[in-house]
């Protein structure tokens, strides 16, 4: 070989070896790019993930927060519903009994209506100091309101059960057959019979009830004396014994 063909073959070795070294160097410099991308990824994966998972931490917390919310929600919708039908129910109550008391109070007012009528009925055949106490009764009775009627008609009838229950006396102020005033005595037995005597003594009347109202029969006297000593007894000033007080026989008072 001469010297001009070694030289041609050492160029040549030497451009093969630059073009080695060049892709060497190419290959090199794509690998270090392709680690720091690798490695920017990675950090960014990892970013990612904990981000992730503070953000998982928070949407779990939200999403309680808004199960607690409409669990409470839940509930109280449920109890408000249960609150609005207990309110209905007892609104239907209530209607009910207004109509059941409306009724009662309907069918009371017709029955004390005819009550009343019957007391008015009896009114002027009781003896005069019940007959005055019912009159006060009655003036003062209010219309209009069905349980002060009520209160007033079961009064009527318990001062007429206590009055006839008894034997009871008074002064008070007549009006005899010819038309003068005069004091007298007064006695009761019950509702149904009673006697007066003039504060003298000397004359006895007895009196009852008839169709017309309470009757003193001052044109047929009785025996003052009988009378007498029964007011006497009555009033403690005299002993106590079986008297017989005169009486008017319904005939008689008829003729």
């Amino acid at each position: 070989m001469n010297i001009r063909q070694s030289w041609c073959l050492s160029a040549l070795c030497l451009l093969l070896s630059a073009n080695v070294f060049s892709q060497t160097k190419s290959v090199v410099s794509n690998a270090e790019h392709l680690v720091t991308q690798w490695i920017t990824l990675e950090k960014q994966n990892t970013q990612l993930k904990s981000e992730w998972q503070d953000t998982q931490q928070l949407l779990k917390q939200r999403i309680a927060l808004l199960k607690q919310e409409q669990k409470q929600l839940t509930a109280l919708t449920s109890n408000h519903s249960h609150q609005m039908d207990e309110v209905t129910e007892q609104r239907q109550k209530l209607l009910t009994l207004q109509t059941s008391m409306e009724h009662t109070q309907a069918h009371l007012s017709s029955w004390l209506n005819k009550e009343f009528a019957q007391i008015r009925n009896i009114h002027p055949q009781l003896p005069p100091p019940l007959a005055n106490s019912w009159r006060t009764t009655l003036s003062d009775l209010d219309q209009e309101n069905v349980s002060k009627r009520l209160e007033s008609l079961l009064s009527l009838y318990q001062s007429f059960d206590e009055f006839n229950q008894r034997v009871s006396t008074q002064q008070a102020t007549i009006t005899d057959g010819n038309g003068q005033q005069k004091m007298v005595q007064q006695l009761f037995l019950g509702v149904a019979r009673g006697w007066y005597l003039t504060l003298d003594g000397s004359k006895a009347v007895s009196g009852q009830p008839t169709a017309s109202g309470w009757q003193w029969f001052h044109q047929q006297p009785v025996e003052a004396q009988q009378v007498k000593n029964a007011l006497a007894m009555l009033a403690h000033k005299q002993e106590a014994k079986l008297v017989t007080l005169p009486m008017i026989l319904p005939s008689s008072v008829e003729q």
